[in-house]
């Protein structure tokens, strides 16, 4: 059958061919009335988009000179001036996504919330006014705690899982095999009784992922888990006596002095094993989160969505799962 064009849609319509290109792009330029319009002359005449227009179309933006030509809004809860010691990932994660951003184009426009429902009120009005259609929802200092959006302006995409939106697509880090191939090493070296010191404020913001993961992989060997709020030295010290652990796991090295002032050698009298990177220069071995690569596949995929006209919350919400990378130092026999 002969491809139905969009110049043919227009000459149906009575509108420029331009109208039809804007209307089934979602264009907010173009009134709700004639994009509902086009779309329903579309669907009765069959229209279908040429994919391989398409690639050569992104093809030709590829060759080009990268030029600025949209805004992403970065969207978080917390302080613009607020201390990034507990969650550097933030960082990380904004750097990676800013470098993806200017590879392809886009500036990241960044949205500070803290100021709470004052400016939750005004954030909708700011994005209408700078024309932006495309945001990312940032790991939230304070989880929980809903974006009133009218989501179907926007290409969306969240990392991580403290935005409380059920139907927003989400990048993050793939938990589970995380803390799954973080034990599947300890085992390989030799360790057999390993603890997982578990922050809890980490194991929200994965979804409860990470400690699901622990003991669902040992419950053989009934590996204890210890959830902590605040770091207490004298009673982590006690539980891995207690517990005679031969390895222990917890988010960094901030636990390792602790055990070394109590007497132990790492990694002679116990093994250690971070859950969560910081970075490579750290003195302990563990999985790193590649949180700039999460950044950077946030930026992508709310790109491809804003190009594909793909607005508004997903029926069928989608998870892109980040691989974490092994990092070697000197914390564990066997390395």
């Amino acid at each position: 059958m002969k491809r139905i064009t969009q110049k043919e849609l227009a000459q149906r319509l009575g509108v420029h061919v331009s109208t039809v290109s804007k209307a089934l792009k979602g264009d907010p330029a173009v009134a709700r009335a004639t994009v509902e319009r086009v779309r329903a002359c579309a669907e009765e005449l069959g229209f279908v988009p040429d994919p391989m227009l398409g690639a050569l179309a992104a093809y030709r933006k590829q060759a080009q000179p990268e030029t600025y030509h949209a805004n992403i809004a970065w969207l978080s809860n917390h302080s613009r001036g607020e201390s990034m010691d507990h969650f550097p990932s933030f960082r990380e994660y904004a750097q990676g996504a800013e470098k993806r951003a200017r590879q392809l184009g886009y500036h990241v426009d960044h949205f500070w919330l803290d100021a709470g429902e004052a400016a939750l009120r005004s954030l909708e009005r700011m994005l209408q006014n700078r024309g932006i259609r495309a945001l990312i929802a940032a790991p939230q200092a304070s989880p929980g705690r809903p974006l009133p959006l009218q989501w179907e302006r926007y290409a969306a995409v969240g990392i991580g899982y403290t935005v409380p939106e059920a139907r927003l697509d989400r990048v993050t880090n793939d938990h589970f095999a995380t803390m799954t191939d973080l034990l599947e090493t300890l085992h390989q070296r030799g360790y057999t009784r390993v603890g997982c010191y578990l922050w809890e404020v980490d194991n929200e913001r994965m979804g409860k992922r990470a400690r699901s993961a622990f003991s669902s992989y040992s419950r053989e060997s009934q590996c204890p888990v210890y959830s902590y709020s605040t770091f207490e030295a004298p009673a982590f010290v006690a539980w891995v006596r207690e517990q005679q652990l031969d390895a222990v796991v917890c988010r960094g090295e901030e636990q390792v002095a602790s055990l070394e002032a109590a007497g132990f050698q790492i990694p002679r009298d116990l093994g250690f094993a971070g859950y969560a990177l910081e970075s490579k220069e750290q003195r302990i071995s563990g999985m790193l989160h590649n949180n700039e690569r999460i950044g950077a596949a946030a930026v992508e995929w709310v790109s491809d969505k804003l190009q594909r006209s793909q607005l508004g919350l997903n029926d069928c919400p989608q998870r892109l799962l980040i691989s974490s990378s092994w990092v070697e130092n000197q914390s564990l026999r066997g390395g």
